[in-house]
């Protein structure tokens, strides 16, 4: 039989090897220590404050985990966030039936993005891939089938800990949740054959240092592929308050307007713009990137849909000013 080869976990300070001891790996070099909790490691760097809010999730999650199914674990997460209180029933339905939708959603994004990534580059292998800002796990259960090993990073342990029930709840055991952020990836150079980041991007306030880290750790020849939402769509509700045209505000009173209109706290999202991303990407991956409309198949749309977008995109000056006002752009690179 063979045994699967997990990569070694690196101190996100300084990239040193970790020792295990007990429930805390520590580093031999800087003398830090980082918790596991339920086998997932906490390599957030620079260690964060939790809050009492985030604290109290987590804790209700692990009371509920071993007699919950993951249904149950997503309804109970999304009551405990703050502000969902204040949330219309139409919304927090929304949100629910979308986090639980996440098998056939991660399925039919993984395969939007392998499609695109075949039509400009080739992924150098199947061995490791790495799922950044994985959630509750949407894409890792497609990618722990077609890689050898899947490392899904995170900051949110409430998220992980949902990541692990659904991963529990398919048999699946290829995979290594990770708590850390995009910023410091815990992991060698030229460690992964391919990354991806579904629904990522427009959480991530550093961009260009988040994709300078996906650089490092693929290998030569090695993909990335992700989905960014638009900040300037003119034509679907910002798909997490459903609220219309909140990019077109300044970032700064954007909080403001949806607090105003939905009663949700908005502080974790910044929309990327057609330009903002392509200049983040130039400066990374230089000119092997591409960046074009995302599929509406991808999110439950018609099939038929599919193909009238890549006709546009053959459209060259067409398809260059449609981008700009499109609801989602697909990025692929390679390094």
């Amino acid at each position: 039989m063979n045994t699967l080869h997990f990569p070694h976990l690196l101190c996100p300070a300084c990239y040193t090897p970790l020792s295990e001891e007990a429930d805390t790996l520590t580093c031999p070099s800087c003398g830090t220590s980082y918790p596991i909790t339920m086998g997932i490691p906490d390599l957030r760097h620079p260690r964060p404050a939790d809050t009492l809010a985030e604290k109290e999730v987590v804790a209700q999650l692990l009371a509920a985990y071993k007699k919950a199914d993951y249904p149950t674990l997503v309804q109970l997460r999304l009551r405990l966030e703050p502000g969902s209180q204040a949330a219309s029933d139409t919304l927090m339905t929304h949100i629910t039936e979308y986090v639980l939708s996440q098998l056939e959603r991660g399925r039919r994004m993984v395969r939007m993005y392998h499609e695109e990534l075949a039509q400009h580059f080739t992924i150098s292998g199947h061995d490791l891939a790495l799922d950044l800002g994985c959630g509750s796990g949407a894409s890792l259960l497609t990618l722990a089938e077609q890689f050898k090993v899947v490392v899904g990073i995170e900051p949110s342990l409430a998220s992980l800990l949902l990541a692990r029930k659904a991963l529990e709840s398919h048999d699946i055991h290829n995979v290594i949740l990770v708590q850390g952020y995009g910023q410091h990836i815990p992991y060698a150079e030229n460690s992964f054959d391919y990354a991806n980041a579904l629904n990522v991007l427009e959480h991530v306030f550093e961009v260009k240092p988040v994709l300078q880290e996906i650089y490092r750790t693929l290998r030569p020849g090695g993909c990335f592929a992700a989905d960014s939402r638009n900040r300037f769509d003119l034509f679907l509700p910002e798909p997490h308050v459903q609220v219309r045209w909140v990019g077109m505000l300044p970032r700064r009173l954007a909080p403001r307007y949806v607090y105003w209109r939905t009663g949700l706290i908005y502080n974790h999202t910044q929309l990327l713009s057609y330009g903002e991303l392509r200049q983040a990407l130039q400066s990374v991956f230089g000119v092997r990137h591409y960046i074009t409309f995302a599929y509406p198949n991808a999110y439950n749309a018609p099939k038929r849909f599919d193909t009238w977008v890549k006709k546009l995109a053959n459209i060259p000056l067409l398809s260059s000013l449609a981008l700009r006002i499109y609801p989602s752009h697909i990025a692929v690179a390679q390094k």
